[in-house]
């Protein structure tokens, strides 16, 4: 059969996101801290760009941008240079006074809605640098009287401890890496002797294989500097009593089975408290906060937005106070100027004109992406306020006193509709964002709940359940906690009409185990 060549005419309705669409999802996504990493980004792969000096002669010009940028509408449309392409028009055919008009509105720019920020005010970074605790055993190491067999069985010990101080590796497999290595034969004695070593170190629990080894780590550290301090015998009682349980009954102390433990030891209930709170002291992970961490930790939550309560008028703001004011830079601009000179000198010859035409078009597409940056950086913003004003106003009452009881059913699709948005758009603008209210600081995802009808046929948020079904864990009695059922009864005496098992997803949402592992003595 002989193969034909067709050629068919059809339509066909696609929607094609813009590299600009595309660049501002990403940057609606973005934490305030996330923000100003980008924008420092861009500031070093886009030569445009720069932060501006903050000189007087720039105020006039800097404010305009910001100024229309509440009008500007959120384009899902191509960006106007593909629509240039898609009408045949040559992108490299362009007007310099379109890039060098300082009566141009989007000539400069600046992200602060007033003027630049004070240069004596003290930017500190929200984040401080520790030593990590593998860095502190080694420097602890190196003033044990160990020799260099010993020494580098230590650094090998130390070097398989992970971010919790847990000990990855089994004894036989590190004597393997130290012959393999280091072409150290040693036994699997002479590393257990150097890990006991180690262990002894701080912070302790260190070198733990397991959370039970961890536990018993400190109490034997605790227990050694009890006894080299002569304490009393109550307190030695009490730490080798927590010993014990955690040697011989850790099973049953994880299932909170302690009357089967108070048989076993032969001691008595409060005894037995005393030993259980003193285990409930002790670090699980004990490279993370013991001693010093390894990682970068947060000295705060850097919140999003600030909202005040002014005499009962709530006054949202975004926080943009460490985001650089940006700018075209003027050299650029100088470029394109002095292209446009050459290309208007008489006498200039084929091959000059095309070179002077290739430059200038290089410059123009780095001032195209610097404008284009800037645009998404103020379109964010304003997408931002517009998206979080509408949640401040739909839960205008609970902002306005703080009770939980204020909080309404609110979705997605509610703050949608109000802003005239995709729900992906606000899905984006409250990821991992955070408010600081006159209350304290709120992920902004929490005032987001479904809707449950009590008694009376009202709608109710499910966040006032889970709020009450915290209340009624928090009081109960430890020594026998509500179970579930119980716990929907009380709900239902109280007007929520929940089941068990919905009982028990709260619940579990909430961070709390079944009643059995709540107990306590």
């Amino acid at each position: 059969m002989a193969l034909k060549l067709n050629q068919n005419l059809s339509q066909k309705l696609m929607q094609k996101l813009s590299p600009q669409q595309l660049q501002l999802m990403k940057l609606m996504q973005v934490t305030t801290m996330g923000l100003e990493q980008r924008i420092k980004e861009e500031l070093q792969n886009n030569p445009a760009l720069e932060e501006a000096s903050g000189g007087a002669e720039d105020d006039i010009s800097l404010n305009r941008l910001e100024d229309s940028s509440d009008e500007m509408p959120f384009n899902d449309d191509d960006s106007a240079s593909d629509a240039k392409l898609d009408q045949g028009e040559d992108e490299s055919d362009f007007d310099v006074s379109d890039y060098v008009n300082p009566d141009r509105e989007d000539y400069a720019y600046k992200l602060k809605s007033n003027n630049y920020r004070d240069p004596e005010e003290d930017y500190q970074a929200p984040i401080r640098f520790k030593k990590g605790f593998q860095e502190q055993l080694t420097d602890e190491l190196g003033m044990l009287p160990l020799d260099a067999v010993q020494r580098q069985i230590g650094e090998v010990i130390i070097g398989n401890l992970d971010q919790d101080g847990y000990l990855q590796r089994s004894v036989d497999a590190m004597v393997n890496d130290l012959a393999f290595s280091f072409n150290l034969m040693v036994t699997n004695q002479q590393v257990e002797d150097v890990l006991q070593r180690i262990q002894r170190l701080e912070p302790s629990g260190i070198g733990g294989r397991d959370l039970r080894e961890c536990l018993s780590i400190q109490i034997r550290n605790r227990l050694e500097d009890a006894v080299e301090k002569q304490a009393d015998l109550g307190s030695l009682f009490v730490l080798q009593t927590a010993g014990r349980i955690l040697d011989k009954y850790f099973e049953p102390f994880v299932k909170h089975q302690y009357r089967q433990i108070a048989e076993k030891l032969k001691v008595s209930e409060e005894d037995l408290k005393e030993a259980v709170e003193l285990i409930k002291t002790l670090d699980p992970k004990p490279g993370r906060h013991g001693g010093e961490v390894s990682e970068n930790v947060a000295a705060s939550i850097i919140p999003d937005f600030y909202l005040i309560n002014d005499n009962g008028k709530l006054l949202l703001s975004i926080n943009s106070k460490n985001d650089p004011d940006l700018r075209i830079s003027p050299s650029y601009e100088e470029m394109l100027l002095r292209y446009e000179r050459e290309q208007n000198r008489t006498g200039i010859n084929a091959r000059q004109a095309e070179q002077t035409k290739e430059a200038a078009f290089f410059v123009k597409q780095k001032i195209d992406s610097a404008r284009w940056f800037m645009e998404m950086i103020q379109q964010r913003r304003s997408t931002m306020l517009n998206t979080m004003q509408a949640v401040v106003d739909f839960q205008h009452d609970y902002f306005l006193e703080g009770d939980i009881s204020f909080l309404k059913p609110m979705r997605l699709k509610d703050i949608a509709q109000i802003i005239k948005m995709d729900v992906s758009t606000v899905s984006r603008v409250i990821n991992n964002k955070y408010i600081q209210t006159h209350f304290g600081i709120f992920l902004v995802k929490s005032f987001f709940s479904q809707s449950i009808e009590n008694e009376e046929g009202e709608e109710i948020s499910t966040s006032q359940i889970k709020e009450t079904l915290r209340h009624l864990i928090e009081n109960e009695d430890k020594s026998t906690p509500l179970t579930d059922e119980e716990l929907a009864a009380h709900l239902q005496k109280q007007g929520f009409l929940v089941a068990r098992r919905t009982v028990a997803k709260y619940r579990e949402g909430l961070g709390y185990p079944v009643a059995r592992l709540r107990k306590q003595i």
